[in-house]
């Protein structure tokens, strides 16, 4: 696991807690400044610091390094208990931005604790076509979105352009505009740039994406 993907992985455990970054870092013992760079890849907890984050989140060390499996692959076969299910709307572009398939493809179990926590109707999925998020979540699994339009920046959020066009990236607020970063281990997928004022674009943040599923079964 990169220190990007670490922050990212970070970023998702806090969100599940409702925690804010002082919050995190006030049980740390740091700065906030600090966490924050954890958080965006820029700097790495020494061990200490894991074992409190650890302790902090009820998982091991090495479930928050990255070197246990999490058990996000389920199996989407079979019979689905309607409460701890969503829709899988269609599929969203994972490479250049594309056009939101809608596409129906039935009903995907997901964990109990993301639908008490977000309750059912404020969250759906979408099959992920591309690879350029593939160090998050690979071609053809499915997005679990929380729907939203506020985001904090360096979250991964399914996003429209000019209605149209749609794309799952990590999206990032510049000085000049927004900014969506491919996390893709091909470097054949690079960051743009939307400018404020200068690029005619509507951009809709129209979820933020929490986890991802690899499908075992077909639906």
């Amino acid at each position: 696991m990169t220190p990007e993907e670490f922050g990212i992985s970070l970023k998702m455990l806090r969100s599940e807690k409702n925690k804010t970054q002082q919050q995190i870092a006030d049980y740390l013992g740091i700065t906030r400044g600090a966490y924050s760079h954890f958080e965006n890849g820029r700097n790495e907890p020494d061990k200490e610091t894991l074992i409190k984050l650890a302790n902090y989140y009820d998982i091991s060390v090495d479930r928050l390094l990255g070197l246990t499996e999490v058990p996000n692959n389920v199996s989407i076969g079979g019979v689905i208990p309607e409460d701890y299910s969503i829709p899988v709307l269609g599929r969203i572009a994972a490479s250049s931005p594309a056009g939101l398939v809608s596409d129906y493809e039935g009903e995907i179990f997901i964990q109990p604790s993301t639908i008490k926590k977000y309750g059912r109707h404020d969250i759906f999925a979408l099959r992920v076509l591309g690879d350029s998020m593939n160090r998050i979540i690979p071609d053809g699994a499915i997005a679990v979105i929380r729907k939203s339009c506020d985001w904090e920046d360096g979250d991964i959020c399914a996003v429209t352009i000019n209605g149209d066009d749609a794309t799952l990236k990590q999206v990032h607020k510049t000085n000049r505009g927004i900014r969506f970063s491919p996390l893709s281990y091909s470097r054949f997928h690079t960051p743009w740039e939307y400018i404020k004022d200068e690029d005619d674009v509507d951009v809709i943040i129209h979820g933020v994406f929490l986890y991802g599923i690899i499908p075992t079964d077909k639906m």
